[in-house]
Order: C-alpha cells, then structure tokens, then sequence
C-alpha cells in the first residue's frame, strides 16, 4: 500500500484545531475562514484514511491516533519556528512584519500614536496589533514582542520592565457628587463598587473586593479592565483600577493597596536578538511606552 504524501500546509491546520479545539478558534489564528479549515481537516483525513478528530457538540478533540500524530506534528512545528528566527535574524533589511502582543489598554489607548509615528521613520516594517490577555507562545512565532502585565516574566524570555503601576480607587465627578467621597478602604462601605467577572477574579484587587465587601454593595461587573473604567466613567460606582487607567473623566480617591502593583514587561524570544527590524521596534517602544507610562504612574 502506498503511503499518502504529507505536506506542511496541511498539518499547519491540524496542529491549529489541536491547540485551539474548534474551527472557529483555529480559523481565526490561521486567518482564514471556518469553511477552509473544515476542508482542509476533512481532506487530511480522507488523505491518510485515519479519523484524527472526533466531532463532539463541545468542539474537535483528538482521537489516539491524532494525539500520536500530535507528538510529531509538535516536533516539526518546533523546528521550523527555530528554523524562522535563525532566517530571520539574517535580515539586515529594516523591512518585514512584526507581531506586538498586548493587553486591550495598552494596545488601544497607548501604542496605535506610538505605531503611527514609528511607521513614519520605517515605513517597510509592517506591524500587527493582537489585542488580548491570551499569553501568546513567542517560541512557536504566535507573536514577535509581548507587552505583558506580570511579575514573573518567563524564565524563556528575555525583555525589559517598563514600570510598576500601583492601583487607585477611581470614581466619576457625578458618582462622588451623590454618593460623596471616600478616603481610605475602610470608608467603602455603603458604596457601590464595580468588580470583575471570573476573568479577572485571580488578580489581588478584585479578590480582595470579593472577600470584603458585601455582595450587595457590588453593582457592576466587567470582563476586563477597561470595561471596568468605562463602567467608572459612566458613573456606576468605583472600580479599583491600575493606574495606566487613569483619564480626565475620573478622579483617583486613593491607592488601592490590595491591588498591590502590576509590572509591565515588554518581552522577546531570546533568539532574535540579532533581527534587527525586530530590535529597533523594540527599543523604540522601551523607550517611548516607558515614557507613557510612567507620566500616569503613582509611587
């Protein structure tokens, strides 16, 4: 019997639907539509003559067979990323396409002026925002430069802290004129306070508020911060908030110590530290989201 002829194309849609268990999640990464992916799976299948998924209402999940595929598939993805970065740090062109991941704030409020003016000095280097918390894996290419809320970078990466912004209790001007003003942590009860969905509740500040302040007072809930900020601004009630979430449309009331700080860390894989794209991008942004930040940060 003759064996079928694999190609990476299509293993790069079956290692996609492994990691991310749907088409929908898998068509998103790979950038193209749930049809093609759905195709592309089905022929592989067809192709080898091995069901590799089984189809369940939750999602695809790998047969034996497909988590023996797996184990393989994983190696050579692997070696062609490693293959990437070593071709890639051969590029002495200020030219190509860089990958910048960062949380929804820094990458909507903060980085779209600091892009625009970069682009202006290096208009061959094309770059693509991912907006999310979702920690995308820098050694398989999901992203070239991290902006990461963490205290503990991985150990795999290498990077620079930009700054470590405390957190306030913010409220709108038309919130406090109602309700009046707290000071202090203790002056919170009887207020009503905006805390996080599950997403969020892992951070100090908002499990802090979950353990201390009455399920009654908590009003609101947001899937991420800056929902929490526009909930604020609209004047809901008070949110506990990370300084970078400071705007004119709110007033800090106090430093919210539960909230301890967040570190900001701009990250890279190792291995590029010779791309040089890469590494101008890299330090311009040290530089001026640095700057950025620490115009909003409270000691």
């Amino acid at each position: 019997m003759e064996l079928p002829e694999l190609n990476w194309s299509d293993l790069k849609y079956f290692l996609a639907v492994a990691r991310f268990g749907s088409l929908a999640r898998a068509a998103e990464r790979l950038k193209v539509t749930h049809s093609t992916v759905f195709r592309r799976i089905n022929a592989l299948e067809s192709s080898v003559g091995i069901k590799l998924f089984a189809r369940l209402p939750e999602g695809y999940r790998l047969t034996d067979t497909g988590l023996e595929v797996l184990a393989y598939v994983e190696r050579v993805s692997d070696r062609i990323d490693d293959l990437q970065r070593l071709l890639d740090n051969r590029n002495d062109r200020l030219s190509g396409v860089i990958n910048v991941t960062a949380p929804h704030n820094l990458a909507y409020r903060y980085l779209p002026p600091l892009l625009k003016e970069f682009q202006a000095t290096y208009p061959d280097i094309h770059i693509n925002l991912l907006v999310g918390n979702e920690d995308l894996n820098l050694s398989r290419r999901e992203a070239d430069i991290a902006i990461r809320a963490t205290p503990t970078p991985p150990d795999y990466l290498v990077g620079h802290k930009l700054v470590s912004l405390a957190w306030g209790a913010y409220a709108a001007p038309t919130y406090l004129d109602q309700h009046g003003r707290p000071d202090t942590l203790a002056d919170l009860e009887g207020h009503r306070i905006i805390s996080s969905r599950l997403d969020l509740l892992r951070l100090p500040a908002f499990d802090w508020v979950e353990r201390n302040i009455a399920p009654s007072q908590i009003v609101a809930r947001g899937s991420d911060l800056p929902a929490l900020s526009a909930l604020a601004v609209a004047g809901v009630g008070i949110a506990p908030l990370p300084d970078d979430q400071a705007k004119a449309e709110l007033q800090r009331l106090f430093t919210f110590d539960p909230g301890q700080h967040s570190d900001i860390w701009l990250l890279t894989h190792p291995d590029l530290r010779e791309n040089r794209p890469l590494q101008t991008l890299k330090g311009f942004l040290t530089e001026r989201l640095q700057a950025d930040l620490l115009a909003v940060a409270v000691p």
